[in-house]
């Protein structure tokens, strides 16, 4: 009888042993749907060759810059990667230094803004308070340009995607949700008719089931589309979101569509990729600037340079015109462009 015991603990225990192995290296596979999306592995030669090519021949965006529309701006988070690129394009595209204004908590320090940027008004503000805002945006413009029409992009916000306890929420959200409603309302208040704020593509997704059966290969959600259908549905509860970070996104970003009206026209875009371009950013500025860097994860399909080096480009079709927002439907899906 004891042996008995003994030998069906023991083939428990490898049992488990095993499922644990299966689920390691279920782990470790990429799954099939990664494949088709994205069949074609980068060569050391390549990445290269692509970084030669680019660094005799940069990237230049100033032709794809929209006209100068001649208001006034307000960048919430300007001293930023995000906020800070799009108060370099405003002045590249031809707006008056004077009708730019910065609203962030830290100084510029980026090498590439401090003599541009000098020229535009720098206001300091903590978003999480309601007056601080405030009095960031009711500080006297220039009479040139104090009667222009007002835009307000919104991009300050605090990025901690490893947080997930409902605990430590408040660290995330007083911020991300809390502060982006404090802009929203004040520029509101303010007067302006246009509202941009930054979201994230990390709103759509899941988190991933590991802890699959074993004649499961890949955990569950394990890949996944980032698209925008979660947004017509009602908010998923906090426990279906990855961490907080999209969590208080996905609650910013409700906050501010359900605003839109057609005197104070309202919108956020979800970037569908890491944001990186400066030293100062975490995402590749870490990297630059530590040198030498490991990683323990070759399984990860790398995207950020998809189409890098494809002649063509993504779509040769003129994309269709937005569809309007409306009070019933204030921030209307844009339908993808068809690809070549």
């Amino acid at each position: 009888m004891m042996l008995s015991a003994v030998a069906a603990i023991v083939a428990i225990a490898v049992l488990a042993v095993a499922w644990l192995f299966h689920i390691n290296a279920a782990m470790q596979d990429v799954p099939e749907g990664a494949h088709r999306a994205s069949p074609h592995r980068w060569t050391k030669q390549q990445l290269q060759d692509t970084y030669e090519r680019v660094k005799q021949k940069p990237v230049d965006f100033t032709k794809l810059l929209p006209p100068r529309l001649g208001r006034r701006y307000v960048v919430v988070g300007g001293s930023g990667l995000v906020g800070g690129d799009i108060v370099l394009q405003l002045l590249q595209r031809g707006e008056s230094p004077e009708s730019i204004r910065i609203v962030d908590f830290a100084p510029i320090n980026r090498r590439d803004m401090l003599e541009a940027a000098a020229r535009c008004d720098f206001v300091k503000a903590d978003i999480a308070s309601r007056s601080s805002v405030e009095t960031a945006f009711a500080k006297p413009w220039p009479g040139s340009v104090a009667k222009l029409p007002l835009t307000v992009f919104h991009t300050a916000a605090v990025v901690r995607p490893q947080e997930r306890s409902l605990l430590l929420y408040h660290r995330i959200s007083r911020v991300n949700r809390d502060g982006a409603v404090n802009v929203l309302e004040t520029a509101r208040a303010a007067g302006a008719d246009v509202f941009i704020a930054t979201s994230s593509a990390s709103v759509s997704i899941v988190p991933p089931n590991f802890w699959i059966w074993p004649w499961q290969r890949s955990p569950t959600n394990y890949f996944q589309v980032a698209d925008e259908k979660d947004f017509d549905a009602p908010l998923r509860p906090h426990h279906l979101f990855f961490s907080n970070y999209a969590f208080s996104k996905a609650e910013a970003e409700r906050a501010v569509c359900t605003a839109n009206r057609d005197s104070f026209r309202t919108g956020t875009i979800r970037p569908g990729q890491p944001i990186y371009g400066q030293k100062t950013d975490p995402v590749l500025g870490i990297i630059l600037r530590t040198g030498d860097n490991h990683t323990w994860i070759p399984h990860v399909v790398q995207t950020l340079s998809t189409r890098a080096t494809w002649p063509s480009p993504i779509s040769s079709s003129k994309p269709p015109s937005p569809p309007r927002a409306t009070t019933a439907n204030p921030c209307p899906l844009v339908p993808a462009a068809p690809s070549t």
